[in-house]
Parts: structure tokens; C-alpha cells; sequence
């Protein structure tokens, strides 16, 4: 029974590599909208971006992605704190970018003109800020901070989903939502991202 088994496995398999479309190599430029959750809403506004994904078809459903992007946040102007004399005003002006170099895989669960598939990477983002300038003023006077900017490499890493839509024989519409996470210094920086692109086919 066991050896029954095992080969009935092993024709499944083979039967599957041979209607892969292995060696399908496809590029993806999509533009991105990157929403900040948790702590990092705190101090980031909406960022906006675009990002460059390399697919290599491995088995039947299944790509190797590679994925390069950069992304571009504004600073949230703070909220006073307790206690703050009436007429006080607080601003804040900087920015926060990342560029994420990424590797993951892409698993489709269903073959044709629409392709809803799930997908999961990991890497490293590259991240900066610039100087960010913060102007208080109590109603009597203005007091002035400059906090330095600075620049890192991160852990990061993404799971979600989306689908592609057939267009023509070789260019396909896609779609995607995702949630990131960046392990930033102090406690993680984490986004979600809506992004929508072509995919075009290299062969």
C-alpha cells in the first residue's frame, strides 16, 4: 500500500512539472500607497512610492520574487500635550524614506484570466530620515528643535495577496495588498500597502 502511494505521489508530481510553465521569467512595476499602522501612524503620514518585481517561474503556480522599491513619508505634525496653554500651536516638517530589497514567492491558487494568489517575502529597508523641524509656540513664544536626520538597514518582511487579470498573451494587470513590517530601532515600522501595476512576460 505504502509503495502504491508513493508512486501514485511521485506520477502527480511529474505530472505536474510537465505542465509548469518552468522558466517563466515576468517583470512587475507597480505604483504603491503605503498606509502607516500602530506606532508609526503616529508620527508618518500616507507615503506613496513604486516598486520593481522580478518573477521566476519554479513549478506549476509558483514564482521566486525578487522586489526593489522606494517609498517617501511625511511627518505627522504631533499632538500637544496635556496641560498646554490655550492658543499654543506645535509643527512639524521632515521626512522618512525606505527602499526595500526584497525575496520572496507567489503562489496562485487558480489558473486563468483571473489569478487570485497569496504571497510572502522577506529582506532588508534601507531607511532615512531627514533633519525634522519642530516649531512650538505657547502664545508668548516660539521655541525651535531640529532632531537629526539618520539612515539604517532594517529586517523586514511582508505577507498578502492580490490577483492579476488577463489582458493580452503577455501583459497582465495587477493588484495587491500588503502588510509590512520594518524592525526598525525601538519597536517595529509597520504599513500596510495597496499597489496596482502591470506584469509583462520576458519569455
Amino acid at each position: 500500500m505504502k509503495k502504491v502511494i508513493a508512486i501514485s505521489l511521485l506520477l502527480f508530481l511529474f505530472v505536474s512539472i510537465s505542465n509548469a510553465q518552468v522558466g517563466k521569467m515576468s517583470v512587475q512595476p507597480d505604483v504603491v500607497i503605503a498606509l502607516p499602522i500602530g506606532d508609526f501612524s503616529d508620527f508618518a503620514n500616507v507615503g506613496f512610492g513604486a516598486t520593481g518585481t522580478f518573477l521566476y517561474r519554479v513549478i506549476d503556480q509558483l514564482d521566486l520574487t525578487g522586489t526593489v522599491g522606494f517609498l517617501t513619508f511625511g511627518t505627522k505634525t504631533p499632538s500637544l500635550p496635556a496641560g498646554t496653554p490655550s492658543g499654543s500651536s506645535i509643527d512639524a516638517s521632515g521626512s522618512f524614506r525606505t527602499i526595500p530589497v526584497m525575496f520572496g514567492a507567489r503562489y496562485y491558487f487558480v489558473k486563468g484570466a483571473v489569478m487570485p494568489y497569496g504571497a510572502a517575502e522577506l529582506g532588508l529597508h534601507f531607511t532615512s530620515s531627514s533633519d525634522i523641524d519642530i516649531t512650538y509656540n505657547n502664545g508668548f513664544q516660539t521655541v525651535k528643535q531640529t532632531v537629526p536626520g539618520s539612515s539604517d538597514s532594517n529586517f523586514g518582511f511582508g505577507f498578502g495577496g492580490g490577483a492579476v487579470f488577463q489582458a493580452n498573451s503577455n501583459l497582465m494587470l495587477n493588484g495587491e495588498l500588503k502588510f509590512n513590517i520594518i524592525s526598525t530601532s525601538g519597536n517595529s515600522s509597520n504599513y500596510l500597502s495597496v499597489q496596482g501595476g502591470v506584469l509583462f512576460s520576458l519569455n
